[in-house]
């Protein structure tokens, strides 16, 4: 008799053929799935600005390297992530080192750098950037636009066709367990975004801002932000504009835009200068300061990646300069309690990622055994639909119906076995269905 239904059905013998299973590999012993996710990534806390602009993407970098490496390796998942404190290589699946990887794309040799990187896998890896999308690894900590920063990197390798399931489920969860952080716990009453530590590096070495003559130069994400915290401070702001995104930019309220063209006419007048741009050359060139007549000191705050300002200004006179690696601030004590609660609720996060990257592979197996479900229940039907005396037609239709109803009953309940054993008592359970649908089909 069948094990499954207790009784031969039409899955032996019907017309429609034998029930195929899907193929496996024999097992000798169950064993618990290993995450194959790997990140190699240089940080703040690894290497300085100088080192980590190498290895930096532009939109359009970014966009060749995952072009690049989809046709190299089409069953590779990869995502990058590319930001002014970090720049990380994520990978799923192959046997390829994300860290020569990405210093082949970078044209580098990796003994030249290897002592800059840190290397993750499997649940340290997933556990990583739970913390980090959230802000716990942020040089300011708990920053609210590193999450911004994960959410692109992963939209931006989806466009590009790069990231695979795993990582979009990965880097899906993170973002829903750092927005669940931000919305029960409070991070740090102050210091969410570089925007703010900028101007909180300000106060320190100027004092008030209040009628401080400021030029920021970049209208992206970042430059709005420091200009708004500027104007907010009662400053007098101007933000640089390129002569083709006038139509379509956005300029915070009480800044004046002026062409990014006209930038060194106007900085002698300045008492502040940021500059944040994705610009791969110096938005302000020694040799271009060299010409200028400053008659008073001037604060310059580089927050882009690679560096905006030449470094050959840090000591040039009547300038202050300032970078990504000046920004930040101590931990306070209450994001320490903070911080503990917030890897509490990560960790619920994590372990639903380990589990369905446990349950995926038995997805096939629980799809087949609801169409083998939803074909015996519906020819077991077939009487009692005969018996309503139903036009043909119709009599399909209920079947059918039937069939479907079956299926997503049967899948609903073996998905839910999910929530109830662990890795392994859910292997020896799949396993078990699996050979008892193999010998019921034999």
């Amino acid at each position: 008799e069948s094990k499954l239904f207790g009784k031969k059905g039409p899955v032996q013998g019907q017309a429609q053929g034998k029930a195929k299973f899907p193929a496996r590999e024999t097992r000798e012993e169950v064993s618990v799935t290993i995450l194959d996710i790997r990140m190699a990534g240089i940080d703040y806390q690894l290497a300085g600005v100088a080192i980590r602009e190498i290895f930096s993407f532009t939109k359009a970098s970014l966009a060749e390297a995952l072009e690049q490496i989809k046709k190299e390796y089409p069953d590779l998942g990869c995502v990058i992530l590319s930001t002014c404190n970090r720049t990380e290589i994520w990978l799923h699946g192959g046997d390829i080192s994300p860290f020569g990887l990405l210093c082949r794309l970078k044209g580098v040799e990796e003994d030249a750098y290897r002592s800059f990187f840190q290397h993750r896998q499997g649940k340290e890896a997933v556990h990583y950037l739970m913390e980090l999308a959230c802000g716990l690894r942020s040089q300011i900590f708990g920053e609210d636009q590193i999450l911004t920063q994960v959410k692109q990197a992963i939209g931006f390798s989806r466009a590009y066709q790069s990231a695979d399931t795993v990582l979009e489920v990965l880097f899906r969860d993170a973002v829903t367990a750092a927005k669940r952080v931000k919305t029960d716990l409070r991070l740090t009453a102050v210091n969410r975004s570089m925007a703010v530590g900028t101007l909180e590096l300000l106060e320190e070495k100027l004092g008030t801002l209040e009628n401080k003559k400021c030029m920021v130069i970049g209208n992206g994400e970042m430059g709005r932000l420091a200009a708004a915290e500027l104007r907010s401070r009662g400053c007098q702001v101007l933000m640089t504009l390129r002569q083709y995104k006038g139509r379509d930019a956005i300029i915070p309220a009480g800044c004046r835009a002026i062409p990014y063209e006209e930038r060194m006419a106007y900085l002698p007048q300045m008492d502040i200068v940021l500059s944040a741009t994705s610009s791969p050359h110096y938005t302000i060139k020694k040799e271009a300061v060299e010409e200028l007549l400053l008659p008073n000191p001037v604060t310059i705050v580089d927050l882009a990646v690679p560096r905006d300002v030449d470094p050959g200004l840090k000591d040039y006179h009547q300038l202050s300069v300032y970078d990504v690696d000046d920004l930040g601030g101590a931990l306070r004590e209450e994001d320490v309690v903070q911080t503990q609660k917030a890897r509490e609720l990560l960790a619920e996060y994590e372990g639903e990622f380990s589990h369905w990257y446990d349950f995926r592979e038995w997805v096939p197996l629980v799809q087949h055994i609801g169409e083998v479900t939803g074909q015996e229940v519906a020819w077991r039907s077939q009487k009692a639909i005969r018996e309503l005396e139903v036009p043909q037609e119709t009599g399909k239709i209920l079947s059918q119906a039937v069939s479907v109803a079956a299926q997503k009953s049967v899948a609903k309940l073996l998905y839910g076995l999910r929530e109830y054993l662990d890795a392994q008592q859910l292997k020896i359970c799949m396993e078990g269905l699996r050979r008892s649908l193999e010998e019921d089909g034999e």
